[in-house]
């Protein structure tokens, strides 16, 4: 009898142990595997030259995942790649990422493009950290003047969609019309997320 208690408790604890290590709260830029597994094809190219496009791709990319579904809008939509970076390097980046998103913190950025003013609507990708967007995309809410833009939010998430990450676009973009966000947790959908906004592309 003892030894059959003891192995029921064994085997609660695994069970308690799994749920909690899937549950963190740890920064994650997945889906990496069911990403890259779903679709081989997708590929990594270097931030676009500016054209005549009026639609601009930006994107805060931490592992390549955000940075890979960055590169198929900008494909299906011609727009324009700019990716934002934190200026200084995390030391500590669970510490301090957190920490900034709990604070409102607006770090200091860099954006690969110069003028957002020229784009009219403007993709804005990040991966989910804590339920929500890394700091970094407050900061580049709150130093550029999207009045009168259309903004579409996208995100790479292992676990959790994008709703709860939302709430930043209005509050520091009241003057945007902002669009219903998308979680790119499969490769197949973002074409027909594209064709469901009307502006795909069209292919000569």
């Amino acid at each position: 009898m003892e030894r059959k208690r003891s192995m029921l408790m064994l085997a609660m604890a695994m069970v308690l142990s799994f749920v909690l290590a899937a549950c963190g709260g740890a920064p994650t830029e997945d889906p990496s595997a069911m990403l890259e597994t779903t679709s081989g094809d997708i590929s990594v190219s270097p931030p676009t030259e500016p054209n005549d496009s009026n639609i601009l791709v930006a994107y805060f990319s931490h592992t390549g995942n955000t940075e890979k579904v960055a590169q198929k809008i900008a494909d299906y939509t011609g727009g324009d790649l700019a990716e934002i970076r934190r200026t200084e390097e995390y030391e500590n980046l669970y510490e301090e990422a957190e920490t900034e998103i709990l604070e409102g913190a607006h770090p200091d950025i860099t954006v690969s493009v110069e003028n957002i003013a020229e784009y009219d609507t403007v993709f804005v990708g990040y991966p989910i950290w804590w339920d929500e967007a890394p700091a970094m995309i407050a900061t580049f809410l709150a130093d550029n003047d999207f009045s009168g833009k259309t903004i579409v939010p996208f995100c790479t998430s292992a676990s959790d969609d994008i709703g709860n990450s939302l709430h930043i676009f209005k509050e520091l973009c009241p003057d945007a019309e902002i669009a219903e966000g998308f979680t790119a947790n499969e490769a197949n959908e973002i074409e027909p997320w594209i064709q469901g906004l009307g502006i795909m592309e069209k292919q000569e």
